[in-house]
């Protein structure tokens, strides 16, 4: 199951992620801007500082740069993770591990032989988690196994 962030009863559950989306673009133009007049990511940096220092727009800056340092937050946890695991992997457990992805596959395709499935479904009949079902059907379209159709879900308050 995802995280999914607070949004506050006056709020729509879109809006929540529109604002910081909408100033990650905002951001991401003054950059490739910034960068397109010779200023490398350094000099750009250094300039979004030097304004900060002098009180230009010290607010949004506070706030670009909290969200900056967040995501760094989120990627090293993530990296740390992920190296913590994979300094134990063993070749033999790749092996496993990829002997037992296939069988998920081929019984994945078994699933899928009779017909439309949803992720839901197919977790429940591999035994799985709703991730783990979506990671399987989507290394199953990238090696051109299946295709992938969208659905539009309708919400419960509709």
């Amino acid at each position: 199951m995802k995280k999914q962030s607070a949004v506050a009863p006056h709020q729509k559950q879109g809006q929540a992620a529109e604002a910081p989306m909408a100033m990650c673009m905002d951001m991401g133009k003054k950059m490739m801007a910034q960068m397109g007049n010779g200023g490398g990511p350094m000099e750009m940096m250094q300039n979004m500082m030097a304004q900060m220092s002098r009180g230009e727009g010290k607010a949004q800056m506070e706030k670009m740069m909290g969200m900056c340092m967040g995501m760094c937050s989120d990627m090293m946890t993530s990296m740390r993770q992920t190296n913590a695991l994979a300094v134990h992997v063993t070749p033999e457990l790749q092996h496993v591990f990829r002997e037992w992805l296939k069988q998920l596959e081929d019984k994945a395709l078994g699933h899928l032989a009779k017909g439309t499935v949803d992720a839901a479904s197919l977790s429940r009949s591999l035994k799985i988690t709703e991730d783990s079902a979506l990671y399987v059907l989507h290394r199953l379209a990238a090696s051109g196994k299946i295709t992938l159709a969208g659905k539009l879900k309708r919400s419960s308050a509709a």
